[in-house]
């Protein structure tokens, strides 16, 4: 297990129980694939993992420093999946922050990435209405921060017959599904939740929205009633590391129009 991690590019025997990320989740992480030793998509994770730190003010190393990191993790040809984890760093006990700037600590994970099964891309699958709601921040925003509390009780409570679950807001808008951005498609306007009020803003939007827009489709970020969920003519959930997967069903809704999904995953490798 050792060999599938590095902190601060070192293999380590653990972190400091005293880092901030592990006592109160302050700090921020991006997931990706790896192919044959490149991140997938690196500009945008690594553009979104700068905005987010900065929104909470913590410092990221250079995009060169954690590219050598991952080619010294990854050494091997294939796919994987790769976690950078960046942590406030360390301070004694309580919850605020120290007036002298601490070093964060940057972490990366290895594991392997084991492919979804076909069904699901040409099937489609059955989400279902999340009883977790998440909590409103307006300074955390869209920030992928290391608190997913209400992400993991989510899958905690999804029944089998669901692959994901959908959240909504305290004003009943959809915002996102557990491990999935929500995506709608109205003939040809793809339609994005506002994420003013929760919600993570993945990297999956950017690929999709420049794919769309070079394809014809406009783009709409708006708020999203669970009625209007079930209007569109089609329902997708996308990640950096499933892709993207047609919704089949949820509620009483049956989708079959899959023409989106369909086309983007003839053209893009994602």
């Amino acid at each position: 297990m050792f060999n599938d991690f590095l902190i601060n590019g070192n293999k380590s025997q653990g972190l400091n129980p005293f880092d901030r990320g592990l006592a109160f989740g302050d700090g921020v992480f991006r997931t990706f694939k790896v192919f044959d030793h490149c991140p997938r998509f690196w500009e945008y994770h690594y553009l979104k993992l700068k905005q987010d730190a900065k929104a909470i003010d913590i410092d990221v190393p250079s995009s060169k420093i954690l590219i050598n990191q991952v080619s010294k993790l990854f050494d091997e040809k294939g796919t994987y999946i790769g976690k950078f984890i960046i942590t406030r760093g360390l301070s004694d006990r309580g919850y605020q922050i120290p007036s002298k700037r601490i070093k964060p600590n940057c972490i990366l994970l290895k594991t392997k990435f084991k492919k979804p099964d076909e069904k699901l891309y040409s099937s489609g699958v059955h989400i279902e209405l999340s009883p977790i709601i998440p909590s409103t921040n307006l300074k955390s925003g869209s920030i992928k921060h290391l608190n997913r509390l209400e992400n993991v009780l989510l899958k905690k409570n999804l029944s089998t017959r669901a692959f994901d679950g959908l959240m909504i807001n305290e004003k009943k808008y959809a915002l996102e599904c557990g491990s999935h951005n929500i995506f709608l498609r109205f003939k040809n306007t793809i339609v994005m939740p506002n994420f003013d009020h929760g919600g993570v803003a993945g990297i999956s939007q950017m690929v999709i929205s420049d794919y769309a827009i070079a394809n014809g489709y406009s783009i709409r970020n708006q708020n999203i009633s669970l009625k209007k969920v079930e209007k569109a003519d089609e329902f997708f959930i996308a990640n950096s590391v499933n892709g993207l997967i047609p919704v089949r069903s949820f509620n009483k809704k049956q989708w079959k129009d899959f023409k989106f999904v369909q086309e983007f995953r003839q053209s893009v490798n994602f």
